[in-house]
């Protein structure tokens, strides 16, 4: 049960780290959008339903027929995981996930805009990243919008490579409903988790 819920935590907060984009060129959503976001990784392949509004984002994926949540708030520098079956959450730092997922900052990142492609439909602008250091990098592709529809990444440590790619599908913009970016009502924090 562990291993789906670390796993969902890193992707989604790889992923969402380009949304926060207001420190590095990448654009930022200008437009509030749903979709299906699948991950390819070594682990498989995995689908998240994908909601987002001003920097707000909620991603909600079913593993081993068990459903997570995860709600990031930029805004409050936290984040949500929720569990409905056992109507409990985890709260998140997002500044303490960041340095865990090894995001450095804007300066140890090479960010140059490659062109323009066709992604899933969508005109999208594509960019290429590289970590100073080498350790990782890869492309990102972003809509007209500012909506990150696709990104290609690899990564080593070592000798060790792992490639992840993540692509947004049946990508539809429009209102959300704040709702869905709120902690729900009835839910327990998990014991010896998160904030105190």
């Amino acid at each position: 049960m562990r291993y789906p819920h670390a796993l969902f935590v890193t992707f989604a907060l790889v992923f969402a780290a380009a949304s926060f984009a207001a420190e590095t060129p990448l654009p930022v959503p200008k437009a509030e959008y749903s979709g299906d976001r699948v991950i390819e990784s070594a682990q498989g392949t995995f689908t998240q339903k994908v909601y987002s509004a001003s920097g707000k984002e909620r991603m909600e994926m079913d593993m081993a027929g068990m459903q997570s949540v995860m709600i990031l708030r930029p805004d409050k520098k936290l984040g949500w995981m929720l569990m409905p079956a056992q109507r409990m959450y985890m709260e998140l730092d997002l500044s303490k996930a960041k340095e865990q997922t090894g995001s450095g900052p804007p300066d140890d990142v090479t960010i140059e805009k490659v062109g323009v492609e066709t992604v899933e439909g969508h005109s999208a602008t594509k960019y290429k990243m590289l970590m100073r250091d080498k350790s990782a990098g890869g492309f990102m592709w972003f809509t007209d919008d500012g909506i990150p529809i696709k990104m290609d990444m690899l990564s080593k440590d070592g000798n060790q490579k792992s490639r992840i790619t993540m692509t947004l599908r049946n990508l539809k913009t429009g209102k959300q409903d704040a709702s869905l970016f709120e902690l729900p009502s009835g839910y327990s924090k998990m014991p010896g988790m998160g904030k105190p």
